[in-house]
């Protein structure tokens, strides 16, 4: 029984009447450049979200040294409104402009981390290192500079330093679905185990009253995450230390969703590498549209599907790693989105530029995943 079982047929409908009309699959298309000309703008005005931008630079928080590598904790000038967090990871003895990568991290429902879920740190709860293991296994970012790119890593809006402070909410107006967990947040020690279990409960449920305020201003959230990601590539352009003919994108989950949305809308990133967040959305109607208000966005289906969104990248390379024992995609979805983009980039004379590799993982990104899509990077960038 569909998850809305009286509205289901009514929602399909929807789905067929809305079908993708930019898809470069159809045979009025014949040029990739035309396509993505007529496709991009579509993308951008359907994210909406072109704030105006401070002038672009980035303040030097403090650096610390690893073995290997050094990280800076910087502040990328964004708009008036926020600055953006972010840690840049630089490989030691590397002289040179080298290649980049930006490494997005994950939702998972914790809100309490940002950069945290793929950067190790000194002394660090039991906890987080907990977390990682049984997502990634390895601070993959560390693993990842280790192997001689510049590492760029942000908080999402939303997250870490980004997070809703919940521990400000007006406690006459916390929603009664949340008040207990309000309420221990209040009356717990910060950063135990507890305070961060309740603040990420508090956190997932205003989710929806965020998306609400977002889209009443005129933006939508997958807007606001593409652009603070293509700010962090301005950044990166302006670093001495990196060539901004090779930077690349990577992400796994929220950040596999964001990766495919910053390659659709920006060909500076050469590269990238989506990893358990592809699907085609019409597959998902059914049991699926559980997710996150951070992957909707408003009347994109009505031109571009997320594969159609992703293959903007073409002919730049592209990796697609999914998991064949992840609930949250129906496997036809998964299944379908590699085939259209495996279509999409032999139709456009580069299909050798895209791989879909499925693996018998639940959602996740372990170290055999890393190594082949570190492997894709360097076949690309270095």
């Amino acid at each position: 029984m569909p998850d809305l079982p009286n509205f289901h047929p009514f929602m399909e409908w929807l789905a067929r009447q809305n079908s993708p009309r930019l898809s470069f699959l159809d045979p009025r298309w014949t040029s990739l450049p035309e396509w993505q000309a007529a496709a991009r703008p579509v993308l951008r005005e359907r994210l909406s979200y072109q704030p105006a931008a401070r002038p672009l630079g980035a303040d030097l928080v403090s650096r610390e040294e690893r073995e290997g590598f050094s990280i800076e904790t910087v502040r990328i000038h964004a708009t008036d409104a926020y600055s953006i967090p972010a840690r840049v990871l630089v490989p030691g003895g590397r002289r040179g402009r080298l290649p980049a990568v930006l490494a997005l991290h994950c939702h998972s429902g914790r809100y309490t981390w940002g950069h945290e879920k793929l950067i190790s740190r000194p002394g660090e709860p039991a906890y987080l290192t907990l977390f990682r293991n049984g997502t990634y296994e390895r601070p993959w970012a560390e693993a990842l500079v280790r192997r001689g790119y510049v590492v760029i890593v942000i908080d999402a809006f939303y997250f870490g330093e980004r997070r809703l402070r919940v521990e400000e909410l007006d406690p006459a107006r916390v929603f009664s679905e949340v008040r207990e967990a309000f309420t221990t947040v209040r009356n717990t020690q910060p950063d135990s185990p507890a305070w961060i279990t309740s603040v990420n409960k508090v956190c997932s449920f205003y989710e929806h009253h965020t998306a609400k305020t977002i889209a009443a201003t005129g933006a939508t959230w997958p807007g606001i995450h593409v652009w603070d990601d293509l700010r962090s590539v301005d950044y990166l352009c302006t670093r001495p230390d990196v060539d901004p003919e090779r930077i690349g994108c990577a992400g796994l989950s929220g950040g596999g969703f964001r990766t495919a949305l910053a390659i659709a809308s920006d060909p500076r990133l050469k590269a990238a590498v989506v990893t358990g967040w592809m699907t085609e959305f019409a597959h998902q109607l059914a049991h699926h549209i559980r997710h996150t208000w951070m992957v909707f966005t408003p009347g994109l289906y009505r031109f571009l599907d997320l594969p159609d969104a992703a293959a903007l990248h073409a002919p730049s390379p592209l990796l697609v790693q999914q998991c064949r024992k992840d609930t949250l995609f129906p496997m036809s979805g998964m299944e379908g989105a590699v085939a259209k983009l495996a279509r999409i980039y032999a139709k456009a004379g580069a299909p050798e530029r895209f791989r879909g590799a499925f693996y018998n993982e639940p959602h996740s990104f372990k170290p055999p995943m890393q190594e082949e899509a570190f492997d894709w990077l360097d076949r690309w960038l270095q």
